[in-house]
């Protein structure tokens, strides 16, 4: 004869399908989760009054124990808005990374016909297409076209243009995609100031490779100074010796933007006064410009850009102006 014993595994598989969920949403879930499984508002009374959850935002639960993070936080707040509720602006800036946009702040986007009350900064768009929406590290955010052409309605254009720098550096867009977006959003507040940042990137340039470089081209543009040749490559008899942030190639001139992240260790020094070196042995001169100079002192500094260029550009002799 064979015993078979009857196993309670209702409470455990609750527990264990919840926090296989949360442990994919940042510790975090909705109530309209805990019903799409098969289990009603008991069971959740049941958990928050036994602590095995806790309560976030109406509707919104957390694993009791699990960290609370900003991330968390984010998509919290994306739960408790219902579907069709994404992060965006200075949130999405920061959830993608972009200089200048810190984590910590809360800000969505939700649809109109969401009226509850909710954590942080709140938009109501006539629309966001669907187009416009992804995901990353499993929040449901504007993508980056999307998040500049936001920031471009609020935030300060040099803000927006290193943003935007920074997003293209890293592959996360292209001046193309971006085109399209300003011209499907033509009614968004942000396009004029997109656009034209889009526009002056439009000619094949390189990009800035860190936020100080687009400052110093900004420096440079605002105070004047002949548009430089950005990321140039510098050879020898024997082949390459360096790509230049900035240079004049008439006046053997080299513009470097000494950022502290590439050039804080004693082995960038070196590096560096050894790079030097060797353009000065190939008859460049080199400025280096630093956050410091850019940001108090940027009259004096493309002063003294100016004043190298005039001591070394050439001299043209033209026909009938000799003097004997």
């Amino acid at each position: 004869m064979v015993f078979r014993c009857a196993v309670a595994t209702e409470p455990d598989s609750i527990d264990r399908r919840i926090a296989k969920l949360a442990s994919a949403q940042h510790g975090v879930f909705s109530r309209r989760q805990v019903h799409a499984i098969g289990y009603g508002d008991g069971v959740v009374q049941h958990r928050l009054a036994t602590g095995r959850w806790e309560r976030v935002h109406r509707g919104v639960f957390r694993v009791a124990g699990a960290a609370v993070t900003w991330h968390q936080l984010l998509l919290a707040a994306c739960l408790a808005a219902g579907p069709g509720a994404v992060v965006s602006h200075f949130a999405a800036a920061a959830l993608w990374e972009l200089p200048g946009f810190p984590p910590g702040t809360i800000e969505l986007i939700v649809p109109r016909s969401a009226r509850r009350v909710l954590p942080g900064i709140v938009h109501r768009p006539r629309s966001l297409p669907l187009t416009d929406v992804t995901k990353r590290n499993g929040i449901p955010v504007t993508t980056i076209d999307r998040t500049l052409l936001d920031l471009a309605a609020v935030s300060h254009p040099h803000v927006v243009e290193e943003a935007l720098d920074a997003a293209i550096r890293r592959r996360l867009t292209s001046v193309r995609r971006l085109g399209r977006q300003v011209s499907e959003g033509s009614r968004i507040a942000g396009v004029a100031l997109l656009h034209r940042l889009i526009k002056e990137r439009s000619d094949g340039s390189p990009v800035p490779q860190s936020v100080l470089e687009t400052m110093t081209h900004r420096m440079m543009k605002r105070f004047g100074l002949p548009d430089p040749v950005r990321q140039y490559r510098i050879e020898d008899g024997r082949g390459f010796v360096a790509v230049a942030d900035f240079a004049y190639p008439a006046e053997r001139v080299v513009i470097e933007a000494d950022g502290y992240e590439t050039h804080s260790s004693g082995r960038a020094w070196a590096k560096d006064r050894r790079r030097d070196t060797k353009l000065a042995e190939l008859g460049w001169h080199v400025v280096r410009v630093t956050w410091t100079a850019i940001t108090t002192r940027p009259g004096e500094t493309t002063g003294a850009i100016r004043r190298v260029l005039a001591d070394r550009r050439p001299i043209v002799v033209r026909a009938g102006n000799h003097r004997r």
